[in-house]
C-alpha cells in the first residue's frame, strides 16, 4: 500500500480489519509506487497472484514500476478515493476465486447420498436406469456412484 499521507494508511488498515475475512499486507509506505515496490510485490508470485499486487492510493505509479509489473505480473490498483481503492482489490480477489472454481470444477467430485427407489428400477444393467431420492449432498452429471458393502460404509 503506498500513498501520499499516513493517515491515508490508516483509513486503509480501517478497512482491512473490518471485512470478515483475513487480508493481508506486507508494507505500507508513502511516496509514488517505484520499482522496489513491485520486486517486493512480486516475490508473492511463487505462493499466490492475488497477494502479489500493489494499492497505490492518490500517488503516482512511476512508468518504470508500471512496465516492470506488467513483465513481472504484478498487479497494481490505483484510485484517488480509499473505498474505491479497496473495492477494486476485492472485485479482483472475487474474480480469481471465479476463475479457481471454473479451472477445478470439472474434476471436482460432489459427494453424495441417494436411496434407490425399489418400485423404480427400470433397467438393472448397463445403462443403470432407477429413481433414487437424495438424501445427502448435491448429485451432479458425471458424478461417480458406488454402492457400499455391508463390511465397508463410506
Amino acid at each position: 500500500m503506498t500513498s501520499n499521507k499516513i493517515s491515508m494508511n490508516d483509513q486503509y488498515i480501517q478497512c482491512i480489519k473490518a471485512g470478515d475475512e483475513q487480508k493481508n499486507y506486507s508494507g505500507i509506505r508513502i511516496g509514488p509506487v517505484v520499482k522496489r515496490d513491485v520486486m517486493k510485490a512480486s516475490t508473492m508470485l511463487e505462493h499466490e497472484n492475488q497477494f502479489a499486487t500493489i494499492l497505490a492510493f492518490d500517488v503516482k505509479v512511476e512508468r518504470d514500476a508500471q512496465e516492470l509489473a506488467d513483465n513481472l505480473g504484478v498487479k497494481i490498483f490505483q484510485a484517488d478515493i480509499i473505498y474505491h481503492l479497496f473495492d477494486k482489490f476485492m472485485a479482483y480477489r472475487e474474480e480469481i476465486k471465479q476463475r479457481k472454481r471454473d479451472e477445478f470444477k470439472s474434476i471436482a467430485v460432489f459427494p453424495c447420498k441417494l436411496k434407490i427407489l425399489p418400485q423404480c428400477v427400470f433397467n438393472s444393467r448397463d445403462p443403470i436406469v432407477m429413481g433414487v431420492i437424495v438424501e445427502a449432498g448435491i448429485v451432479k452429471e458425471g458424478t461417480p456412484i458406488t454402492v457400499p458393502s455391508k463390511e465397508k460404509t463410506f
